[in-house]
């Protein structure tokens, strides 16, 4: 007969040297955020990264929304931090709460403003759009997995919608690779030299590929690590009531 082989349960140190990628990925992603802000602190008009059009009021709403999303990200990695999930559960589930209520919530609303905006075309309107909605259907099915107490649902919600808020910050690596092959076919028959479209196919580009390629890592990403189990209905066994004993008086 084969023996079989129980798995030893995980040891701290073998926790803490499987999540030691998070130190090097948080980095990279803090100093895309630092660079994108840097246009933004203190805020002035005129160093404004997106065109903003006529009223200041466009401008402070994209101040609100950069700044709201900042609170999801920098909230974001709190709320992955293994250590804090697991000795401090009271604190995470505080982070957790300030990721939603300040930081995406707010921010997917002012992004419905910010987006119809544009001045960069109909397709960065669309890609901006489409973001928004990917951003605030992931967010409301995390958090309804974790009122009902579906934790393992909430867990891949939560990754799914983290990704979507990291999606705008990937958008800016997206824009160098897309201007480079986007300006390179300048004088191609397919711009003619035609700066504005050239402009708006990077913006555009960016975000759509920013928001699939966020997307389909973040899949690949589950299914490996929390692959799906099909659940077997388990028969329920009837229990038969027990026979009354009558005592026959003779």
């Amino acid at each position: 007969m084969s023996q079989t082989q129980v798995r030893p349960a995980p040891t701290p140190a073998r926790r803490r040297s499987r999540g030691w990628w998070l130190v090097p990925f948080a980095a990279v992603w803090l100093l895309i955020l630092s660079y994108m802000l840097s246009a933004y602190l203190p805020p002035e008009m005129r160093t404004s990264r997106v065109p903003v059009v006529g009223h200041p009021v466009h401008y402070w709403l994209l101040v609100a929304h950069i700044g709201t999303a900042t609170i999801a990200t920098l909230t974001g990695f709190g709320q992955f931090w293994p250590w804090l999930r697991r000795t401090h559960p009271r604190v995470h589930r505080y982070v957790g709460r300030a990721y939603f209520f300040a930081g995406v919530f707010p921010s997917i609303v002012l992004a419905v403003p910010v987006a119809l905006l544009s001045s960069f075309g109909f397709a960065n309107v669309a890609g901006l759009l489409a973001l928004d909605a990917a951003w605030a259907v992931t967010a409301v099915a995390g958090l309804r997995a974790a009122v009902q107490g579906r934790y393992p649902d909430h867990r891949r919600w939560m990754i799914r919608n983290f990704a979507v808020t990291l999606a705008s910050l990937a958008s800016r690596p997206w824009q160098l690779l897309m201007s480079v092959l986007v300006f390179g076919f300048a004088d191609s028959p397919i711009y003619h030299g035609d700066t504005l479209t050239m402009i708006h196919d990077v913006a555009s580009s960016s975000v759509w590929l920013a928001l699939a390629g966020n997307l389909v890592v973040v899949e690949i990403y589950l299914a490996r690590r929390y692959p799906h189990r099909v659940a077997r209905a388990v028969p329920r066994v009837r229990r038969e009531k027990a026979p009354v004993l009558e005592s026959v008086s003779r």
